[in-house]
C-alpha cells in the first residue's frame, strides 16, 4: 500500500499593512490643518483611533463642505478598513479624479482591488503608483504578490528585488521573494532570502515555519524540523507548524512523534483537515487501520480533495 504524505504549504506573501502607511500619510495632513477643530481633522483622529464607521461619516460631512482629493482619499481607507472595498475603490478614483499624482490613492486602489482578487487590476494601480514614485518600495511588493498570485514568477521575483533595493530593511520582502524561489525549487535562493528575513525579525514564526518548508524541499528533514520546532516556540497557536514538525517527523521515520504533533494541530484548530489526513497516514503507518479511516474520512468532511481517494482505496 502506498503511502502519500500531503504537506501543508503555507503560502507566505504579505500585502503591506494599509494602517502601517496610513499612519505617516495622515499625520503631515493633520498638521497642515494646524491642528484647528475642522471637520476634516476630527476624521483624521477618528481614524487613528480606528473607530473608522465614525471618521467616514465625518470625512462625508468634509467633502459635502469642501469636495477635496485628500477627503476622498481618507474616506477611502476608513470604507477600506470595514471592508468595504467597492465604496472604497470609489473614493480613491475621485481621489485620482482631483488630484492624479496621488501615488498613494493608486496603492491603496491596488490594495482594494488584491483582496477582491482581482490581480490584474491591482497590478495595473501598483504599476500606476510606482509610475508617480519609483521609492514606494510597498507598491513593488504588492504588486510583487499580485504576480505571484497569477504565477507571474520571475515578475514576482523581480518586484521583490527592486523593493529590497529600495529598503533593505523590511523582513517580509526577503520572505516573499523567497517563497517564490521555494515554489520555483530554488531551494537554496529561498533559503538565503529567509536568513535574511530571520536576522532582521528573529522571532517571526512565520519565517521560521517557511524556511522549514524550503529545506524540507531540500530533503533536509532534521533542519527542516528544527525551523518547524522554532516556529512553535515563538507562536504555540500556529497550528501549521506543529503539522509540519509532524511531517518532518514521518519523514524520518518517527511516528509517534508525528502523530503527536498533529494531535497538537487538531487541538488548535479541529477544523484543519490537512492535518486529519496526515495523522490518518500516520496512523496506517502504526498498524492503526480504524483510527486512519476516522481521520480520512474527517478530512473528507473538512474538503480535503485527496481524502475521499484515501477512504475510498483503503477503507472500504
Amino acid at each position: 500500500m502506498k503511502i502519500r504524505l500531503l504537506i501543508s504549504m503555507l503560502l507566505t506573501f504579505t500585502v503591506a499593512a494599509a494602517t502601517s502607511a496610513q499612519s505617516s500619510e495622515s499625520a503631515p495632513a493633520l498638521a497642515a490643518a494646524g491642528g484647528e477643530k475642522t471637520l476634516y481633522a476630527e476624521g483624521v483622529m477618528l481614524l487613528e483611533q480606528k473607530d473608522y464607521a465614525s471618521a467616514a461619516a465625518k470625512f462625508s460631512s468634509a467633502i459635502a463642505e469642501q469636495p477635496a482629493a485628500e477627503s476622498y482619499f481618507l474616506r477611502g481607507r476608513a470604507y477600506h478598513e470595514q471592508g468595504m472595498l467597492a465604496e472604497a475603490e470609489a473614493d480613491y478614483a475621485q481621489a485620482l479624479t482631483l488630484d492624479p499624482d496621488m501615488a498613494k490613492a493608486y496603492y491603496y486602489r491596488g490594495a482594494a482591488e488584491y483582496l477582491s482578487e482581482s490581480y490584474h487590476a491591482a497590478i495595473e494601480a501598483y504599476t500606476q503608483c510606482i509610475a508617480i514614485d519609483s521609492t514606494y518600495s510597498y507598491a513593488y511588493n504588492d504588486r510583487g504578490s499580485a504576480n505571484r498570485r497569477l504565477e507571474r514568477y520571475e515578475e514576482a521575483l523581480a518586484d521583490y528585488t527592486a523593493a529590497i533595493a529600495i529598503d533593505s530593511t523590511l523582513d517580509f520582502l526577503y520572505s516573499n521573494r523567497g517563497a517564490v524561489y521555494r515554489l520555483m525549487k530554488k531551494y537554496d535562493e529561498a533559503i538565503r532570502d529567509y536568513d535574511k528575513a530571520i536576522q532582521l525579525s528573529s522571532q517571526s514564526a512565520m519565517i521560521y515555519n517557511n524556511r522549514g518548508l524550503a529545506k524540507f524541499g531540500k530533503e533536509d528533514y532534521k533542519g527542516a524540523l528544527a525551523d518547524f520546532l522554532a516556529a512553535k516556540k515563538y507562536n504555540p497557536s500556529y497550528f501549521h507548524a506543529f503539522n509540519n514538525a509532524g511531517n518532518a517527523y514521518y519523514k524520518q521515520k518517527k511516528y509517534a512523534e508525528a502523530l503527536a504533533e498533529y494531535d497538537k494541530a487538531i487541538k488548535i484548530n479541529g477544523s484543519f483537515g490537512q492535518a486529519y489526513l496526515n495523522r490518518g497516514i500516520a496512523k496506517e503507518m502504526m498498524r492503526d487501520d480504524a483510527g486512519a479511516c476516522a481521520d480520512w474520512q474527517k478530512a473528507a468532511d473538512l474538503n480535503v480533495p485527496s481524502a475521499k481517494n484515501y477512504v475510498s482505496a483503503q477503507c472500504r
